[in-house]
């Protein structure tokens, strides 16, 4: 896994140096080219649990994004906090600008749920995940683009817990959206994830899932991303 990790590093940024890139068209949001960060807001909804939080990206041939946010299970009381970095580039295929491949990098930390079923059990997670996405400019006229996205990502995911042993695993999640973007300002992203290779509760007792997800089920999301500020 490190040496996977350093091979899509040195991707990344090979690509950024090979030529200018309009990061983010692979996560169906506008490039950033011409603003300096985005904001936006994600909605991501499981069977029973529901994530939400803020995303903050920035960068011109790389693009880099911090995110925060918290997975709540109602019908348990159970939360977790999500703190996540990712590292991308976009490679375009073409004078045009209309198709892209995306080299990615991403690290997640979660915190919880704590007192987990009313018991002592404390969870961490840590999640590293790299993968390749493809980006097309399906629509360009003035004032609106439609970007379509799909991609992969293979995760590994340790799973540190009060009294019990660590476990790690790896799992895959595959992403599929729509991104609308108004004027390269505004940008609504409708989205689907599929999760592969999870182990369903109760068959295995040292395998995990991240918190949320225990049914391994597709889940649908949304975003909404306003690019802010202009580069001289």
């Amino acid at each position: 896994m490190r040496c996977a990790t350093a091979l899509t590093l040195v991707i990344i940024l090979a690509s950024a140096s090979a030529a200018r890139l309009s990061a983010q068209v692979c996560d169906a949001f506008p490039s950033l080219r011409e603003g300096r960060v985005r904001v936006s807001a994600d909605l991501a909804s499981y069977t029973y649990a529901t994530a939400l939080g803020v995303t903050l990206g920035a960068g011109k041939d790389l693009n880099a994004a911090v995110a925060v946010g918290r997975t709540r299970d109602s019908d348990l009381d159970a939360s977790a906090l999500d703190v996540r970095f990712a590292l991308a580039a976009d490679i375009p295929f073409s004078a045009a600008r209309r198709v892209f491949l995306c080299p990615l990098a991403a690290y997640t930390m979660t915190f919880g749920p704590n007192d987990y079923l009313l018991t002592r059990q404390d969870y961490r997670y840590r999640d590293l995940a790299l993968g390749l996405g493809f980006g097309v400019v399906a629509v360009r006229i003035p004032g609106l683009a439609v970007l379509l996205t799909a991609g992969f990502r293979e995760s590994r995911l340790t799973t540190v817990r009060t009294d019990w042993p660590t476990v790690v695993n790896a799992y895959g999640l595959w992403t599929l959206g729509v991104g609308l973007a108004f004027d390269g300002v505004l940008t609504v992203r409708p989205s689907v994830s599929i999760p592969v290779g999870f182990v369903r509760p109760g068959q295995r007792t040292d395998y995990a899932v991240p918190f949320g997800r225990e049914e391994g089920e597709a889940s649908l999301g949304v975003s909404i991303g306003i690019n802010f500020g202009k580069r001289h």
